[in-house]
């Protein structure tokens, strides 16, 4: 299904004068070439898992968009579809697994984006499993398609994580047991990629956590909610390429019987701009001052000097 937003993040963008943004940050990759592998691992992929339910597209418009593009019919400017799709496995009768996976668009010369998913494994031993996943993809060596390799290595070692589970009644909500209110405070270098922006926003409603994520340079997110929902989001975050991603600041409060929306200083996850101005080359940065403000109405105003080193100073005092 495609999405809504992506009219609106990326004109955003074109606002911003981003168009060029991470996916070609490295001057020496070949994006051509790189989208031509990437077709023809979905290709691949398809013919192995050629049951619907085995193999899902994200957005099938997608792949439409990458041939427009290869076959000179749209600019690279304009191509703001990237491949994304879920792969189920069942390497045994009491494993199942969901594989999603997004390739950003000089994959394979970067990693691509996997995350795991399990109705039945013990979180635990997922998180295990993750890990494990993460080290043995590190040991592929960049420039080759993987995702092939990868989903065989899961099929061969999956069950191995999923250990004995104790029979316990049902939780279905892990949020009802989860009493510890966390907000993370998370430092990028920099956050241009469309991509990544519509990432944070994506899992930060999926997650139901509120915050806000600033692009631009540096990038600024902020993530609020129950503990084992912002521990996932910061999985799933530190998990994409970045030249430098950082916990800068982290609160913690036992909640007790207090429903969360109590201790949140957001309603919701979006995305903040104050004031976009053009940098050097495809850089922008955000009007600081207007950021401090933006703090100090949520009584948030301390942390501005963790991030930037200085005493925040509001643009109606300058």
């Amino acid at each position: 299904m495609a999405r809504n937003d992506d009219k609106i993040t990326c004109g955003i963008l074109q606002e911003f004068g981003t168009a060029n943004d991470e996916t070609t940050e490295d001057e020496n990759v070949d994006i051509r070439e790189m989208l031509e592998l990437q077709l023809a691992e979905v290709e691949m992929l398809n013919s192995m898992y050629p049951d619907e339910n085995e193999f899902k597209l994200e957005e099938p418009i997608a792949v439409r968009n990458i041939q427009s593009f290869l076959n000179g019919k749209i600019k690279y400017e304009y191509l703001y579809s990237r491949i994304g799709f879920t792969v189920y496995l069942q390497p045994a009768p009491e494993c199942n697994l969901e594989v999603v996976c997004h390739l950003p668009h000089e994959y394979p010369t970067v990693r691509p984006e996997i995350f795991i998913r399990s109705p039945n494994m013990p979180k635990e031993n997922l998180k295990e499993l993750k890990d494990a996943t993460d080290d043995y993809m590190q040991t592929i060596e960049a420039g080759d398609i993987c995702i092939g390799i990868i989903l065989q290595w899961l099929e061969e070692n999956a069950s191995k994580y999923m250990g004995k589970v104790e029979e316990k009644p049902k939780i279905t909500n892990d949020s009802k047991v989860d009493k510890l209110f966390v907000r993370l405070w998370i430092y990028s270098h920099h956050i241009f990629s469309k991509f990544k922006r519509r990432d944070l926003i994506d899992w930060g409603q999926e997650l139901k956590l509120s915050g806000f994520s600033m692009p631009g340079k540096p990038g600024v997110i902020c993530v609020e909610g129950h503990s084992s929902q912002v521990e996932e989001f910061w999985y799933r975050v530190r998990r994409l390429n970045w030249k430098k991603i950082a916990i800068k600041e982290k609160e913690e409060i036992d909640m007790g019987d207090v429903d969360v929306e109590q201790f949140c200083k957001f309603c919701a996850f979006e995305e903040k701009v104050f004031d976009a101005r053009a940098g050097k080359g495809r850089e922008y940065h955000m009007d600081l001052g207007k950021f401090y403000e933006f703090l100090e109405k949520k009584d948030l105003g301390y942390i501005f000097s963790l991030y930037f080193g200085v005493e925040g100073k509001s643009t109606s005092a300058s």
